[in-house]
């Protein structure tokens, strides 16, 4: 384990929200795992999400996070959009490589009926449309990629993303289970690669070991960390644990960067609020917070 990674102990990490990075079959195969409950109850309180709309953006958002750890530079950020015709509408998420994320629906308050087995009918709630990742490293020009979705369901869409735009052999699985009263009881998931030069054996033993799996709500109620889950997809592949990272829900919006929206206004605009002794307020859409600046900071803006 890269113990750099960590800067508190690593039992409290298990404890909470973390992501997993693993290796396995002398490299021919990476992984991450997250658990992140908090994380996707922190976007449920943020933006009152109703259960589909949880499981939708809590997907999103830990795939995300998990791909934010596919990149080193502490500057790079990954953001995932899905733009369905379903009543969801859109999900937006942005991620670092520091297990951070934030993310928002278009429509956070949709509810569907139940699918026929009980589950969150996710697919309907994003319904047909496209998947796009934006890889973002500063002084170059933005990578972007875009796909069909195939299903809604996210982890499908994603599985389906990697094949065509990166084409790596990937499985993607990512679940969010809300309790009867809309918190968030489990969350989590895992990205499985095929590295270039892999035998095909690894293949098969990968593929018999993912035929086996239920869905990944199943495997954090029975109990399974991160570590378990790896352990378990990849069993007798040889399992290497490389780091362990923490997860959160992290915006980093503040009163600067709101002055900074507001002076885009331009002076006049600022000058007549002024005058007016009128506020500006800007909204978060990611996190949900309103800064307001009164007319006080609003002369400050000018100066």
């Amino acid at each position: 384990m890269n113990t750099d990674v960590i800067d508190f102990d690593d039992a409290r990490v298990r404890l909470n929200d973390h992501i997993v990075r693993g290796t396995a079959a002398d490299g021919m195969v990476r992984a991450f795992a997250i658990t992140a409950r908090n994380t996707v109850q922190v976007a449920h309180e943020n933006h009152g999400t109703s259960p589909l709309v949880s499981a939708a953006l809590g997907r999103l958002m830990m795939a995300g996070q998990m791909m934010g750890l596919m990149y080193k530079s502490d500057d790079e950020l990954v953001t995932l959009s899905v733009r369905g015709d379903g009543p969801i509408g859109g999900l937006t998420v942005t991620a670092n490589n520091k297990g951070q994320v934030k993310g928002f629906a278009n429509h956070p308050h949709v509810w569907l009926p139940l699918r026929p087995n009980e589950h969150l009918d996710v697919g309907s709630g994003v319904g047909a449309g496209s998947l796009s990742v934006v890889i973002d490293r500063p002084g170059t020009v933005p990578y972007s990629s875009q796909v069909e979705l195939v299903s809604g369901e996210i982890g499908e869409d994603l599985t389906y993303y990697f094949a065509v735009s990166d084409q790596i052999p990937t499985s993607v699985g990512v679940g969010v289970l809300v309790d009867t009263d809309t918190s968030i009881r489990q969350a989590g998931g895992f990205i499985v690669q095929l590295m270039p030069g892999h035998l095909d054996e690894v293949v098969d033993q990968l593929e018999a070991n993912l035929s086996g799996l239920t869905s990944v709500t199943d495997l954090l109620e029975a109990g399974m960390a991160p570590t378990d889950m790896l352990e378990h997809i990849l069993a007798g592949m040889d399992y290497q644990e490389l780091e362990v990272v923490p997860a959160e829900f992290y915006c980093g919006c503040d009163d600067v960067r709101a002055g900074r929206a507001v002076a885009a206004l331009g002076r006049e605009t600022l000058l007549d609020m002024i005058e007016h002794e009128e506020s500006a307020e800007v909204y978060c859409h990611f996190c949900g917070k309103r800064h307001c600046l009164e007319p006080d900071a609003l002369r400050d803006l000018l100066d």
